[in-house]
């Protein structure tokens, strides 16, 4: 029996098991590509071995080659994740929060080359140098967290006062530390320069004119409750983070949920620049430094292959990955709302390390795009 027919032949074992053990597969999208048979199957493969549940889209050339979705949103009322589940995107969140500072930029709002102590004169003599890029490209010194927990209750004083006072752990611009208090920071300074809240200001700029209708925060009455996943993952078992709500421990760092298509539009919108001016320079895949892009990409290589990527990870089982490979123009979305114990809050990462990337990397061509790429170290003006 050929590898074909072999997945076929588990994906009816899969649908027949479903209802007792919380297995099945729903293929949306699959391209005739041997990559993608052999990619079903292996996807298949791990998630009848209970290592994930959730969506996983690759498109090549803004061309949607493979979707499918696996497993369940809700497996008490036995609800089948769909391209409708809308699923929590961890760290994924900051890339809109660095496009809302970008767009702020791109309308000479505010400059890069701004400084902290621009927008807090009675900030510490230390952390008043700290650039907005500085902040962008997790190379400010301050350090990852201002919070005991990403649900912490704390308002925007609160969360502003606690980062203004972190001992820096390096001077700015010296080293490369991720950072989710940047994030915060950079949320508050968008609600200084717009007048807006960040929230208000995210859904009209970026949500709305990309008409991303199942993208919002947590509690945000524009995002449809019946479509919520579960998350499974960890001690937590059938419960959201959205129902938690939303507070200054975790705004502009993350707080988001999105749909598998939403997350691809956005991903596509990263690539193309498509929330600036039409003629503008695509901020978002400036390089800041090394390791970062603007738009809160981190450039890494895996297999001697460059990758663009922002993943993010958050609790009850709720991961997510996007991934751009600009030799093949391809983008990796993942979108996943359980996991076991094997590679527990990574399952997004090393389920395309180990599982997805080896299978589109190793066939087919290369498509050289360079639109892809990314473009000079930008000016910090």
């Amino acid at each position: 029996m050929n590898r074909l027919a072999i997945f076929i032949f588990a994906l009816a074992l899969s649908s027949c098991s479903a209802g007792s053990d919380h297995r099945n597969v729903s293929s949306l999208i699959q391209s005739d590509k041997a990559s993608m048979a052999s990619l079903a199957y292996e996807l298949q493969h791990e998630h009848n071995a209970g290592t994930f549940d959730g969506l996983v889209l690759v498109a090549q050339k803004d061309v949607v080659l493979f979707k499918s979705a696996y497993g369940y949103a809700d497996r008490e009322d036995s609800v089948r994740n769909s391209s409708a589940a809308i699923i929590d995107m961890g760290s994924i969140a900051k890339t809109f929060t660095a496009a809302a500072v970008l767009q702020l930029a791109q309308k000479e709002k505010l400059q890069l080359s701004d400084k902290i102590g621009d927008f807090y004169p009675t900030a510490p003599d230390e952390i008043k140098p700290i650039t907005i890029a500085q902040l962008l490209g997790h190379s400010s010194g301050l350090d990852n967290f201002h919070n005991e927990s990403d649900f912490e209750l704390m308002d925007k004083a609160q969360a502003e006062r606690r980062i203004l006072e972190m001992p820096l752990i390096a001077k700015p611009g010296e080293k490369i530390a991720y950072s989710n208090a940047a994030y915060t920071l950079l949320a508050a300074i968008v609600e200084k320069v717009s007048d807006k809240p960040f929230q208000d200001y995210v859904h009209d700029n970026l949500l709305t004119p990309l008409n991303l209708k199942s993208t919002g925060f947590y509690q945000d009455q524009r995002v449809s409750l019946n479509n919520l996943a579960r998350g499974y993952g960890g001690d937590d078992q059938g419960r959201t983070t959205f129902e938690k709500g939303l507070t200054w421990a975790l705004i502009g760092a993350g707080g988001m949920v999105t749909s598998i298509d939403d997350l691809a539009i956005w991903s596509a919108a990263l690539k193309n620049g498509a929330m600036f001016p039409a003629g503008a320079s695509n901020l978002a895949f400036s390089k800041a430094n090394a390791r970062w892009l603007l738009g809160s990409l981190a450039q890494v290589e895996i297999s001697g292959e460059s990758i663009i990527q922002m993943g993010g990870s958050t609790d009850y089982g709720y991961t997510a990955l996007i991934q751009f490979v600009p030799n093949r123009n391809l983008l990796i979305v993942l979108l996943l709302n359980a996991h076991d114990n094997k590679y527990k809050n990574a399952t997004h990462h090393r389920l395309s390390r180990n599982h997805i990337l080896p299978i589109l990397l190793g066939e087919g061509e290369e498509l050289p795009n360079n639109s892809m790429q990314p473009t000079a170290d930008a000016s910090a003006d």
